[in-house]
């Protein structure tokens, strides 16, 4: 199979890949497993889920109140997925618009375990959107989920264990990894699925086209763009614009 002869090779480039994001020292974290806001703003905090603490970064909305209904963005960030560039990008990328336009965001960095959220740390993530649920509740009871380069190979992997959880995906850029997740692919065939690569990464095309017409031919609705001229990390999509223009546009209902 085509597909599985590019992921073999991509997979060993993927992991290695590092964010080319500056880094920015986190604050000061809130208490484990407890939660609080700053509506129109970001906020950091730690939770335990079973037994790893994940440190994150909560964007809510003006006007928010704990238990609200709003369109819920899993945002996995890139690189190492430490914390610093989990912070850093949550509010480059994410936070003016995410606040513009009423929507929460949750960006958890790796949790100590010392995997990264593609392997497995993946299978922490369902327990995180149980507790996500416990002060907001995602529009149409399913979240969004979206991704760079580390970050994207990390969407698919949670959409492989949760399909039913997602409202839709948006990697840039990113592909599945594992057989299990290409094998998961007639479970997303519901799921929009928007791929961003930057011209200039080849060894990330590939992969990516590979996947889009795998589930294409699956009869699934996925769009891969290439952005000509750019890079790893696609400056194009860097203040979350066109981003959010996606997420509002498969927003169901």
């Amino acid at each position: 199979m085509r597909l599985l002869a590019v992921l073999a090779v991509a997979s060993v480039i993927a992991v290695s890949c590092s964010s080319s994001e500056p880094e920015t020292a986190g604050g000061e974290l809130s208490t484990v497993d407890e939660v609080s806001h700053a509506p129109g703003a970001q906020t950091t905090g730690r939770l335990t889920v079973e037994g790893f603490a994940v440190d994150y970064v909560a964007i809510t909305p003006d006007g928010f109140v704990t238990g609200n209904t709003a369109p819920v963005l899993i945002a996995f960030p890139p690189g190492g997925q430490d914390f610093a560039t989990t912070q850093s990008v949550a509010n480059e990328t994410y936070l003016t618009e995410a606040v513009a336009r009423g929507w929460v965001v949750f960006s958890p960095a790796a949790p100590e375990r010392g995997t990264l959220w593609f392997d497995q740390s993946a299978d922490l993530v369902p327990e995180i959107l149980d507790w996500i649920e416990t002060w907001v509740e995602p529009e149409n009871g399913r979240f969004h989920v979206a991704g760079i380069s580390n970050g994207g190979l990390s969407t698919f992997a949670l959409a492989a264990r949760v399909p039913d959880r997602i409202e839709s995906m948006v990697v840039f850029p990113g592909f599945p990894r594992t057989d299990s997740e290409i094998e998961s692919f007639p479970a997303l065939l519901d799921i929009p699925i928007l791929m961003f690569v930057g011209g200039n990464d080849p060894t990330w095309i590939a992969p990516m086209e590979a996947a889009a017409d795998a589930i294409a031919e699956l009869g699934g609705e996925v769009e891969l763009e290439v952005f000509p001229g750019e890079g790893h990390i696609i400056g194009a999509l860097r203040e979350g614009v066109r981003v959010f223009d996606e997420l509002e546009a498969n927003r169901a209902g």
